[in-house]
């Protein structure tokens, strides 16, 4: 599988951005892709020419994400009015992020399909860490829905980090897996390792409990994957 031009056969680290500070910050830090948070861009901001915009500052492949509050997300909007932002910039993006449970999943799901960019579907429980037999359930859901599951769930045990290790293991791959808070951190180096295709890391601003920077990530991968 591929985004852009990246294979996704090894890990790829993910800069989340919401400027083009960010955007310029993560490439240099050493990113292989970048995730556009529309739900944390200014409000004056015309989206389309900010994706212009970071076609231009830019080479590395784009994920567009209009993050829902219910998953931790800052939109504010109606839900009509957030998928219709998220499908207006689909044709300046590389992949889609859309959360499994979202009304207008399917909607941006099927537009993804028609212009030929794969759809990451996401899942994201910050309270808990599900049992293990509920996260392969929720991967396997979104896998059905798209092309490549997201799993993100609150760590408050290092137990609970184990386990979403086990089930980064043990589930069909690609998939994308993440331990959020202060005690799941590591899980942004140590997941990619289990089978996680992709990390996230932060250019600027931290975007979700326990994120580390771009640098922190490329680096610690750098070293754990040398061969």
């Amino acid at each position: 599988m591929k985004i852009g031009n990246i294979s996704l056969s090894v890990p790829r680290i993910v800069g989340v951005v919401s400027t083009i500070d960010e955007v310029i910050n993560a490439e240099k830090a050493g990113a292989d892709l970048l995730e556009v948070r529309l739900d944390l861009l200014e409000k004056a901001k015309d989206v389309k020419q900010f994706f212009k915009d970071v076609k231009i500052s830019s080479s590395l492949p784009i994920i567009a994400t209009n993050r829902w509050s219910k998953e931790g997300g800052s939109f504010t909007g109606s839900e009509d009015e957030r998928i219709s932002m998220l499908a207006s910039v689909m044709e300046h993006s590389d992949a889609v992020d859309i959360e499994l449970r979202a009304a207008g999943r399917d909607v941006v799901v099927g537009k993804a399909k028609k212009q030929g960019i794969p759809s990451i579907i996401s899942y994201h429980d910050f309270d808990k860490t599900l049992p293990k037999e509920q996260m392969m359930r929720v991967l396997e859901e979104a896998r059905n829905a798209g092309d490549l599951p997201k799993l993100a769930v609150m760590a408050k045990s290092l137990d609970d980090v184990v386990q979403l290790l086990e089930v980064t293991l043990k589930a069909q791959k690609p998939l994308c897996t993440i331990a959020m808070g202060d005690i799941g951190a590591h899980s942004r180096v140590i997941a990619p390792l289990y089978g996680s295709a992709l990390t996230y890391g932060h250019a600027g601003k931290i975007k979700a409990p326990g994120q580390l920077s771009v640098g922190e990530l490329r680096s610690a991968l750098d070293i754990l994957t040398r061969r």
